[in-house]
């Protein structure tokens, strides 16, 4: 029998001390991590209620997987990396001067480069009127939103960029958004061959499987638990472009060893390549210092972003409001999953950027 990797131990060891202060001083409710470390997969550790089995509102993380499906669809022929997606969507109306929407292209779109805005207030109006979300008017009012940039001249985090995607991309298909990314992505992770159970990953988990995020009396919601927290994604259906993945801390850290070894199944070599290396040179050209964000961005993929990363310019993944991450380094050999509700019961309790720095530099010690 061999025996444990003292540097693993000592990992378990310091990420448990981690997470379990971080519950112990009201930073998150519950906290569960799971690493991944070159190929080996360590315990499942957590503090507070949540398991190993606990499914959590992944938020923003949801977009690595909508970035994923898309590139699916460009290995395909059905999209286009660099063509206008006006071509495909007329609806995706021209704006008034900015550069024009008819030049954003779906690059554009998955590096935050298109000069839409951040964040799409029709959801807000569609609440006020007292009647049930109709996705098609909410969708063509999102897609009628006017720019803000130049595209390809600033770096600014759109998760209506994101939606925009969802909605190039049902368009071209003919598909629901939800069956796509169970179609191109989660029935193919592991190259088809995940052991029973492993990839847990979902729009619609079981309620009573999933940590609670917001108490949200104010929108008619109350608590929150095994439905999208984010308010645009939960007015578009459930699962969307920007948010609306649930999944399991095991489930995530899968899909990081997955995305290490570029996506086999999935993607092509070309494609996997195009998503893991930075876009914002070549996007932003001469503006990528002035206009980007201060990290490297590739298709969906954030690289370097030391407030939570830590200092190691390998990384890459990226993080959700709710209080999730999935990090990884294919040089280091790390695929990380470190899953929080630190929303619950209010979005102004706490911040977890420190726990997952801290994490981050554990892991990298171990690795």
């Amino acid at each position: 029998m061999t025996a444990p990797d003292p540097r693993s131990a000592a990992l378990e060891t310091e990420v448990q001390q981690l997470l379990g202060d971080a519950v112990a001083n009201g930073i998150t409710p519950s906290a569960v991590c799971s690493v991944v470390l070159h190929g080996q997969p360590l315990h499942t550790i957590s503090a507070g209620p949540a398991t190993a089995g606990t499914y959590f509102d992944l938020a923003s993380v949801t977009k690595v997987f909508t970035a994923v499906t898309a590139l699916s669809l460009v290995d395909s022929g059905a999209l286009a990396l660099d063509e206008p997606i006006s071509t495909w969507l007329p609806s995706f109306r021209s704006g008034h001067g900015n550069g024009g929407k008819s030049t954003v292209t779906l690059r554009h779109l998955l590096t935050h480069t298109s000069g839409l805005p951040a964040v799409w207030p029709g959801w807000r109006s569609a609440l006020a009127t007292g009647t049930a979300f109709n996705r098609q008017d909410l969708l063509a009012d999102l897609l009628s939103m006017e720019l803000t940039a130049v595209p390809g001249s600033h770096f600014d985090y759109s998760c209506v960029g994101f939606n925009t995607v969802m909605a190039l991309a049902e368009h071209v298909t003919g598909r629901p958004w939800a069956g796509l990314v169970r179609e191109q992505v989660l029935e193919k992770l592991c190259n088809g061959g995940c052991p029973s159970g492993l990839v847990e990953l979902t729009g619609r988990p079981d309620p009573e499987l999933c940590a609670p995020t917001e108490f949200q009396p104010e929108y008619g919601r109350g608590l929150i638990q095994g439905l999208v927290h984010d308010e645009s994604a939960w007015s578009l259906g459930g699962l969307s472009g920007n948010a609306g993945l649930f999944g399991t801390a095991p489930s995530l850290a899968a899909f990081g060893e997955d995305l290490l070894a570029g996506l086999p199944g999935i993607l092509s070599p070309t494609m996997a390549a195009e998503m893991w290396q930075d876009q914002l040179p070549l996007v932003l050209g001469g503006n990528a210092e002035s206009g980007g964000p201060g990290y490297g961005h590739g298709l969906g993929l954030r690289i370097g972003q030391e407030s939570w990363m830590g200092a190691h310019p390998g990384a890459r993944g990226h993080n959700g409001f709710t209080g999730t991450s999935l990090l990884v380094d294919r040089e280091a050999g790390i695929a990380a999953a470190l899953l929080t509700n630190r929303v619950h019961p209010s979005r102004t309790l706490s911040n977890v950027t420190a726990l997952r720095h801290a994490v981050a530099d554990v892991v990298y010690a171990a690795a």
